[in-house]
């Protein structure tokens, strides 16, 4: 599970969660906060895969991963993303993808 605020991006400088807003005029890495748009599907192609994430400021935006979706990644109650906004493809771009899945220890009601 993921619980920090902050992370250390690729220059070694702490960096908040933004939004997707605020990553399409970043010149750096950033990471985004949010959860899969259920009313777009995963797509699954060779070598990524890509899906549309809603940021903490109820924003929607495609993201694309190189490499294999995480398991349960559907499940997921949140998604963290680090990379960064492409613009000319008008697209965030990944580089690291966490999950953080339902436990199956909840207490129930």
């Amino acid at each position: 599970a993921f619980y920090s605020i902050f992370s250390m991006s690729d220059s070694n400088v702490i960096t908040p969660y933004v939004s997707f807003k605020t990553a399409m005029e970043s010149v750096y890495n950033v990471q985004i906060i949010g959860k899969l748009n259920p009313s777009n599907p995963v797509l699954h192609r060779e070598g990524y895969f890509s899906f549309s994430l809603i940021d903490k400021e109820d924003s929607a935006m495609n993201v694309i991963c190189n490499g294999v979706k995480p398991a349960n990644f559907e499940k997921a109650d949140q998604i963290v993303v680090q990379g960064s906004y492409n613009t000319n493809k008008a697209i965030f771009v990944a580089d690291k993808i966490l999950i953080n899945c339902p436990s199956k220890y909840k207490k129930a009601n």
